[in-house]
């Protein structure tokens, strides 16, 4: 199935990243629009140094669509391939990352079991995937999202935070019940009409 043909009755496949059961190939769309097969996601024992702990990942290689773009990856892998660097901005020192090559490691989450890395020419990008074991055809299924360092998603968590909040004073808690409350009453005032 490619992104082109008629949606499917399953919604996953909209979500920018999928893998077929069985065959464990797909295909993924980074937020740019730009769309990646996926040859084949193969399953890995790796031991964790730290605890000894044994867990199994899932890696692969991805191609562009896109001639162009396809041409550029190209040129970074045969960039890497050469110096074995990766872009500080992006990567820390003791990363693994392999351009255009796609690692999934078991890290459950809200709404995910799987979390992984891909880097192509144009930056990096964050997997979370559901292992769906199977279920309507899918083994994983889940979203790209643009990549962000630590520093950037704390600015954008403190960001977050309510402006009348950020002098440190407590929320109004009596305030907030009393919203709730008259809010819940107007929805019960109203009487259903035949046109709602």
């Amino acid at each position: 199935m490619s992104p082109t043909d008629t949606k499917p009755d399953y919604p996953e496949s909209d979500n920018g990243f999928f893998i077929n059961t069985g065959i464990h190939s797909g295909w993924l769309k980074t937020p740019a629009g730009d769309i990646y097969d996926i040859r084949k996601l193969e399953p890995r024992e790796v031991t964790d140094p730290r605890s000894g702990e044994i867990a199994t990942i899932w890696g692969g290689y991805a191609t562009a669509r896109d001639r162009d773009l396809a041409a550029k990856d190209a040129i970074l892998q045969a960039e890497f391939k050469k110096s074995g660097e990766r872009p500080s901005e992006y990567f820390s020192a003791e990363s693994k990352d392999i351009p255009l090559y796609i690692t999934l490691r078991h890290r459950p989450g809200k709404g995910y079991s799987d979390i992984g890395s891909f880097w192509n020419a144009r930056g990096r990008f964050t997997i979370l995937a559901r292992d769906l074991e199977g279920k309507r055809g899918l083994r994983f299924a889940g979203n790209v999202l643009e990549w962000k360092s630590s520093a950037a998603l704390e600015i954008e968590r403190a960001g977050q935070s309510s402006p009348e909040q950020a002098d440190d004073t407590a929320p109004d808690a009596t305030a907030a019940r009393q919203g709730a409350s008259a809010r819940a009453r107007k929805g019960r005032d109203k009487a259903p009409t035949a046109d709602a």
